[in-house]
């Protein structure tokens, strides 16, 4: 029983390390122009996406899969110790053809709550290593203007946001009956309250044109459960929830809404750790491999960018390796 979960825990942080002035004749995707191989700079009428928590990790990847599509990206980063990585972030979308800057949100919330992480990750509990807590960015869920400053940001650099990605998210992960207050409160109002004040701000944007789309990235944890993820689990839970809602509310003015929810994906801290863990982590996962960030970032792209996502709405789309199924 002691194995089983331990696998189990292990299985939740691989789970938990991985979401206007266009004209409405514009569609979403790729035109002629935009693929072709010549292109060194995104096309006039490349969509703007705003990508949260995209430095590193998973943001990141999503962040170079738009990048691939030519279009012009908004790299979302934590604080001055970022800025590095992020701006590299940028070089390389520019050198696929797309253009990006990179947006500093307010951290200065953030960082007790990383300095709490990091001692948890390497001094507690190296199963922690699969939670990589430098891939998110910070908006505190108590200023929401920080949030705002960000879009009116973006919209100052690329006159628009065109595609909001809710890509950020943290884990602080124990049993119910050890979770402290504030271990709920801090997942509750970055992967929760995040999503919704992002959204908030893009839809006053989108809404004005009629025009829009928005994927959260939520998680296979908000879908099934997980021992010692009840704040992560219902936070997700909620995103997937709101992503229902506003898909209704929002589809008046033209605003598409989805929910990608990976499953146990590949990051730079799972390389660190022992292949016989690996290896029975991917028992549990019917293709029997854990899942790469790119995968992740296909059905991103796609629900952000193709023309055929432009009917879809309201959905949750699984890359989870079949270990949601039925969900």
């Amino acid at each position: 029983m002691k194995i089983l979960f331990r696998l189990s825990f292990l299985a939740s942080y691989l789970a938990s390390a991985y979401a206007f002035v266009t004209p409405q004749h514009h569609r979403f995707g790729l035109t002629s122009r935009q693929s072709a191989s010549t292109l060194k700079m995104a096309a006039d009428d490349a969509k703007v996406v705003l990508v949260t928590g995209s430095s590193r990790g998973l943001g990141k990847a999503i962040a170079l899969e738009m990048g691939k599509a030519k279009q012009k990206v908004v790299v979302n980063y934590i604080s001055e110790g970022s800025k590095e990585v992020a701006e590299a972030t940028c070089e390389e979308i520019k050198k696929m053809g797309g253009d990006a800057f990179a947006i500093q949100a307010d951290s200065t919330s953030l960082r007790q709550t990383l300095h709490y992480i990091d001692f948890l990750v390497f001094e507690i509990s190296p199963l922690a290593l699969l939670s990589p807590p430098a891939s998110f960015s910070w908006y505190s869920a108590s200023k929401p203007e920080a949030i705002v400053k960000m879009f009116e940001e973006a919209v100052a650099k690329f006159g628009t946001v065109d595609v909001l990605i809710n890509n950020a998210g943290i884990t602080r992960d124990t049993l119910v009956m050890r979770m402290k207050p504030e271990m709920w409160q801090s997942v509750i109002d970055v992967n929760l309250s995040g999503v919704f004040y992002c959204t908030q701000a893009f839809f006053k944007i989108a809404s004005k044109k009629r025009t829009g789309r928005i994927v959260n990235i939520a998680s296979v944890v908000g879908q099934i459960g997980n021992p010692g993820q009840a704040n992560y689990a219902a936070a997700k839970g909620g995103v997937i929830g709101m992503t229902y809602s506003n898909a209704k509310e929002f589809a008046g003015r033209g605003i598409t809404v989805n929910a990608v929810c990976p499953g146990y994906i590949e990051s730079d801290m799972t390389k660190v750790l022992d292949e016989t863990y690996l290896a029975k982590v991917s028992e549990l996962i019917p293709l029997k491999r854990l899942g790469k960030p790119e995968e992740v970032a296909g059905m991103t792209r796609f629900l952000a960018l193709d023309p055929a996502a432009a009917y879809i709405t309201g959905h949750t789309f699984n890359v989870d390796g079949g270990i949601g199924i039925g969900t």
